[in-house]
């Protein structure tokens, strides 16, 4: 595909990150064509009217097509999925078996049954399936992560990461519950809570950092704001990797965090760094200092704003066949859902989940 122009189409009107997707695609016209974007049915007509107003707005300049297949038959080169969560896998099955490529938001599943079927869809495929995380361009966590695999802080230990300050994707004083209680953010069946959106986060975090498949999760949820709503705004996975935990906040009830660090926060048998996702400077503490704060950190790495994206990523792959970033790779997200489906089911059973009760993803393959 290098001499020719990728034709992208937008598939999904559920998720508020259509517009950084659009945008983020949109700044490569010379290269990729955004041919439009269209839902996905079952849905009301409210429903429809609400998605368009909450995540399409008209600044995007998208073309609206009342028809996803008749779209989809547009010679799409590359399909941006953004339904709700529980549709992921349905939706890229239906076009990984057409032949194109799939770019799915974040997080790759709502399970790892439906992580098993992408998985599969996308082996039998000629496309590929790649799995968009924000935080795979953030310089700080990048930095961070280079750090801790060399080593500047011994083994790693502990992996900590909270979501920032928010009360969820819409605020909770710009909309009226009536409003959101209509939207798939907030119906646990599809997707929504603060699991999906934030603790999904950590799990990856932790998995990539660690570089470490989660042997078990405890997890644990509550519902402090949203009494219009089945879903929970707060979350906690205690994650073991064997010789590694991760301990993960996924949380839609945060006023302020303060200064503590949204992180990742890796601590190791010879120090510790922290990162924040707002903050460009990554800090190296070593000093021991029994029950004190350490005062200034021993190593401080000022970072700049990374030039790839999940766009540029996927079209100097697709056209010029250069490397996916390994955050946002099919394999790395079969085994960051490992972490995320205990943590979600440790939720429900309020008992510790065994990741093998998720079943190994590399035998995937030889499931029917």
């Amino acid at each position: 595909m290098a001499d020719k122009k990728l034709r992208a189409a937008l598939i999904g009107m559920s998720h508020v990150h259509v517009h950084n997707l659009t945008r983020d695609f949109q700044r490569y016209p010379e290269r990729l064509e955004i041919i439009g974007i269209a839902d996905v049915p079952p849905y009301t007509d409210e429903e429809r009217e609400m998605r368009i107003k909450f995540n399409v707005p008209e600044c995007l300049g998208l073309k609206i097509w009342d028809d996803y297949k008749e779209l989809l038959a547009q010679d799409i080169d590359v399909a941006i999925v953004t339904t709700d969560i529980k549709d992921h896998a349905r939706v890229a099955e239906e076009i990984l078996a057409m032949g194109i490529n799939v770019v799915a938001e974040k997080p790759m599943a709502l399970d790892m049954e439906d992580a098993r079927r992408m998985y599969r869809a996308a082996h039998k495929s000629t496309a590929e399936l790649i799995i968009n995380w924000p935080i795979a361009w953030f310089p700080a966590f990048r930095k961070a992560k280079e750090l801790a695999d060399s080593g500047v802080i011994g083994d790693v230990l502990r992996v900590h990461y909270r979501s920032p300050s928010t009360r969820g994707p819409y605020q909770l004083n710009q909309y009226t519950p009536e409003e959101l209680s209509k939207l798939w953010w907030y119906k646990h069946d599809r997707g929504g809570g603060s699991i999906c959106d934030y603790a999904g986060y950590g799990c990856v975090l932790s998995t990539w950092i660690t570089g470490k498949t989660a042997k078990r999760v405890s997890g644990f949820k509550k519902n402090f704001f949203l009494p219009f709503s089945d879903v929970e705004d707060y979350s906690t996975f205690t994650i073991d990797f064997g010789d590694a935990i991760g301990l993960i906040e996924g949380s839609w009830s945060t006023m302020n965090n303060g200064e503590i660090a949204t992180g990742p926060v890796i601590f190791g048998t010879e120090g510790v760094i922290v990162a924040d996702r707002f903050d460009p400077v990554v800090k190296v503490y070593k000093d021991l200092i029994p029950y004190k704060p350490s005062p200034t950190p021993n190593e401080v790495y000022e970072t700049k704003e990374i030039e790839d994206n999940i766009a540029k990523n996927v079209i100097d792959h697709l056209s010029d066949g250069a490397p996916l970033y390994d955050m946002i790779t099919l394999d790395f997200n079969m085994k960051a859902m490992v972490a995320f489906d205990a943590g979600r089911r440790s939720c429900e059973s309020g008992v510790i989940e065994t990741a093998e009760k998720s079943g190994s993803w590399r035998h995937t393959m030889a499931m029917t």
